[in-house]
């Protein structure tokens, strides 16, 4: 050992040399080498009070069985799928200079596809098992210009759904329209059906009318031969009658009544006629029912709603108050410098 150490310290200048050649290499490459810069800050849903005025239409929305909800988890789901295609982040990293300069040289295919890369940089973050926020992280050459490009991205990330929530509704509100005309026209034409079904029925009542009507003149029975009061007695003393009410001539009410009655089907109306078809009552509640459904109306005053507001309240976050981390370690750098450039120096 002390033979080692002797050449050591005979050869201590060479060390020193090298360890200091060393130094400035690890200086120069710390200088030299890009820095960059990792950022996180959370971000989570908008407050519930942003989402009050949905509140309605969302109750309409739940009662039709509709899967979108206007609520800050719905919308921030969205969000969350939206940015996750990164078309947003692409179109803004494109505007960086540095990647401007990177691609000028590509062909359309490969900057599309470093852009992408790019745009990879910029991640939203679900949260672990123990933490309830998601977060945004990047990491990029200068923090600022990256967080400029990320608040960007998700501005323009806010608004595509805020278009496709709006477009969303519009197109429920035109489905419902047209589910609404079609119902219509269909129970329209149930309730001419009906009218005709009852011309018919009427048409069979006055053919029976008229030839009981002609019965009752030729045997000459002008008012009611029919004994009510001994009927209802026979009723009610348990009496069996051997004839029910559709086994007694008709023409024995007299002819006086059957035409009286033939009269007044004659003179009735479509309305009057519709009166009386049966499913008449049924089909008209449904008429009204459809023609006051107000949910198209409701939904595209949501939809001008949404068009007015700001999406940014959609969701919080706040990147000033990120925590930025530099990858760039300078005295690491050295130390490694000049721990190597002792070791080549011994050697």
């Amino acid at each position: 050992l002390f033979e080692l150490f002797q050449t050591l310290w005979d050869g201590k200048w060479k060390i020193i040399l090298t360890t200091f050649v060393a130094a400035i290499i690890g200086v120069v490459f710390s200088v030299v080498k890009p820095n960059s810069f990792e950022v996180s800050a959370p971000i989570q849903n908008g407050r519930t009070s942003v989402f009050i005025p949905y509140t309605p239409i969302n109750d309409l929305l739940k009662i039709n069985q509709f899967s979108l909800l206007i609520d800050q988890n719905s919308l921030f789901k969205m969000f969350i799928v939206e940015f996750n295609d990164y078309e947003e982040m692409v179109d803004v990293v494109g505007t960086s200079e540095l990647v401007q300069k990177s691609i000028k040289d590509l062909d359309v295919d490969d900057k599309k596809k470093a852009l992408i890369g790019f745009a990879k940089a910029f991640e939203l973050k679900a949260p672990s098992n123990n933490e309830e926020n998601w977060t945004l992280s990047f990491e990029w050459h200068d923090d600022l210009e990256g967080m400029r490009l990320f608040n960007d991205a998700i501005e323009q990330t806010l608004l595509s759904v805020k278009n496709d929530v709006k477009d969303s509704l519009d197109e429920l509100a035109n489905s419902i329209e047209t589910r609404n005309t079609l119902t219509l026209e269909s129970l329209n034409n149930k309730l001419g059906a009906l009218i005709e079904n009852q011309k018919g029925t009427d048409n069979q009542r006055l053919q029976f009318l008229s030839e009981q009507s002609v019965i009752a003149k030729e045997l000459g029975i002008e008012m009611n031969k029919l004994d009510s009061n001994a009927l209802s007695q026979s009723s009610n003393n348990s009496i069996s009658l051997s004839v029910n009410s559709n086994d007694i001539p008709y023409y024995l009410r007299g002819y006086r009544a059957i035409d009286t009655e033939i009269r007044l089907i004659k003179n009735r109306t479509d309305e009057d006629r519709l009166l009386t078809a049966e499913g008449y009552v049924e089909t008209l509640e449904k008429i009204r029912t459809v023609e006051r459904d107000l949910a198209p109306y409701h939904l595209r005053k949501t939809s001008e709603l949404i068009a007015n507001d700001n999406p940014n309240d959609w969701v919080e976050f706040d990147l000033a108050i990120a925590d930025v981390k530099s990858q760039k370690k300078s005295m690491l750098y050295v130390a490694l410098s000049i721990v190597l450039g002792g070791m080549v120096g011994a050697m």
